[in-house]
């Protein structure tokens, strides 16, 4: 590894260590023994080991930072002891790979990869040295090489964030009966956006609809993209992009500027003015994501038993705000069982 890359990724990176202590350690009862009896020797069980796991992130955006907190916030509840060093990648592919292949040096316990680039890198890095991978924020890892099938493990498993485009297509129809066209902005550089974007087109097919696109390379290029958009579409389908995600308010200023209804797969973007948030929650998913970890670190589980997981705890929320301001009701259909917020 170059010195010059090495501090590159030390300058962009955020590192922070987190060491847990949920179980405390039990004071030796041979204090008083005679030499005549020696104390046995002390052991350490899996519960009381403290595990390194290695956390790296493609970058700091809410959904992502969620998922983070949640596996730590997890791993504290479950009584697993985890020094935590995480360093984020600040957006950088090269440094995903640069974080990767430290965490192996150091020969941490496990690797936690967050989205798609970060856990290609870990995969690579750590493939040959046994160290365990765990993911989220990966919307398809067979399409993205990370595994051969999501029953088919070797070093590396996890949580995906893949949400049914079909089910909220459905909810777009009943906020405007004649939509017929579905605006996506994606980054072209990732295969998780890739995807999403050819599942929406099959699903808006399955209700007679069709898709309009605009591929971006850098979050500058969003006010012309959804400029673009807004003269050809109906409804905004915001897909789990991490560049996207990481300009979210302004998508939805601007959604909201040209009267465009936004809808998204991911919960938490309706806070940030999205009109109707369906999907998952990032937060649960990196709790997920950690107690796989435990199967894996604490229970002595081969990662190659443990499979690929859906996302669980999926919910609708709803911006009071936009919803307002585009002219809508609570009673509309479907806001069914959502909640609601400002």
């Amino acid at each position: 590894m170059k010195m010059n890359l090495l501090k590159k990724a030390v300058a962009l990176s955020l590192c922070v260590s987190v060491l847990m202590t949920a179980c405390a350690k039990t004071e030796s009862p041979n204090e008083n023994k005679s030499a005549e009896q020696p104390a046995a020797a002390e052991t350490t069980t899996p519960a009381e080991k403290t595990y390194k796991i290695g956390i790296s992130q493609l970058l700091e955006h809410p959904s992502l930072d969620q998922a983070r907190e949640g596996f730590v916030d997890e791993l504290e509840a479950l009584g697993i002891n985890a020094e935590v060093d995480y360093v984020n990648a600040q957006g950088e592919t090269n440094n995903t790979l640069i974080i990767a292949e430290k965490f192996v040096k150091d020969e941490v316990d496990m690797i936690y990869s967050i989205a798609t680039l970060s856990t290609q890198s870990a995969k690579q890095a750590a493939e040959k040295s046994g160290i365990p991978v765990v993911f989220s924020s990966v919307t398809d890892p067979v399409y993205s090489q990370i595994v051969t099938a999501k029953d088919e493990i070797e070093n590396v498993t996890g949580v995906t964030d893949k949400v049914e485009a079909l089910e909220i297509l459905k909810s777009a129809k009943n906020l405007k009966e004649d939509a017929a066209v579905i605006g996506i902005i994606y980054n072209t550089g990732e295969s998780n956006s890739e995807v999403q974007v050819e599942e929406v087109k099959s699903a808006a097919s399955q209700l007679g609809m069709t898709v309009e696109t605009v591929g971006i390379t850098t979050a500058n290029d969003i006010p012309q993209a959804v400029n673009t958009l807004a003269k050809k579409i109906d409804i905004m389908y915001i897909i789990s992009d991490n560049v996207v995600a990481s300009s979210i308010q302004l998508v939805a200023n601007l959604c909201l500027e040209n009267k465009i209804i936004s809808i998204s797969s991911i919960e938490s973007q309706a806070a940030d003015g999205i009109l109707l948030g369906n999907g998952l929650n990032y937060y649960e998913l990196g709790k997920q994501t950690a107690a796989m970890a435990k199967k894996i670190l604490v229970d002595g589980t081969n990662i190659k038993e443990v499979q690929v997981e859906q996302p669980s705890g999926l919910k609708k929320i709803v911006n009071v705000k936009t919803m307002e301001a585009l002219g809508l009701t609570k009673d509309n259909p479907a806001f069914e069982g959502a909640e609601f917020v400002n």
